[in-house]
């Protein structure tokens, strides 16, 4: 709750007395929405070369990043390799992990994705990673724009969304993040 009410006074503080552009309002307004990630609970989630259940995940983390990609869609593939590479540069808590949830179909698999990963550039691979060939991330969660979801979402314990973009995409947004997860 004290993270929400921090965001709510920058956010203030950040207008002033001006008012919120609609891109600013829709990001406001999907603040502190939960996170349905049901769907997932049966499905294989990958890390390295294990595969974890969700629940694990949910217990042992209290801030994740979920990145939503298309599974083939080749401007995606840069942004996985950016994430891993961006956010291992950052001095993580113990306690915050990112989701990559990959929308596919009944020929995505983990392991083609890595190796078409790993084509463009060597990276080690220290997220979890879950395919979506049911489609159902989307519908799960019809309350949060997919322009939202497309951002990536920064979600605590309780599923609820903490922050709204990429953590380094500017040295706001990175304070911003650091100050919510604690590093």
């Amino acid at each position: 709750m004290k993270y929400y009410a921090f965001l709510m006074v920058l956010m203030f503080i950040q207008t002033g007395c001006r008012q919120l552009s609609p891109e600013e309002q829709e990001i406001y307004n999907n603040l502190n929405k939960e996170v349905n990630l049901e769907m997932f609970h049966s499905a294989p989630v990958y890390h390295k070369d294990t595969i974890v259940n969700l629940n694990e995940i949910l217990n042992n983390y209290s801030f994740i990043s979920i990145v939503y990609l298309k599974d083939g869609c080749a401007p995606c593939y840069p942004i996985f390799i950016d994430w891993h590479k961006k956010v291992n540069a950052f001095s993580l808590a113990d306690d915050y992990t990112v989701l990559f949830i990959i929308e596919g179909n009944i020929y995505s698999s983990y392991e083609r994705l890595i190796r078409e990963v790993l084509e463009i550039e060597q990276i080690e691979t220290n997220f979890y990673t879950v395919i979506d060939t049911n489609f159902s991330f989307l519908d799960g969660n019809m309350d949060v724009p997919y322009n939202i979801i497309d951002r990536s979402i920064l979600i605590d314990r309780n599923r609820k969304i903490r922050l709204i973009g990429h953590p380094f995409s500017s040295d706001g947004m990175r304070n911003l993040f650091g100050r919510i997860v604690g590093i």
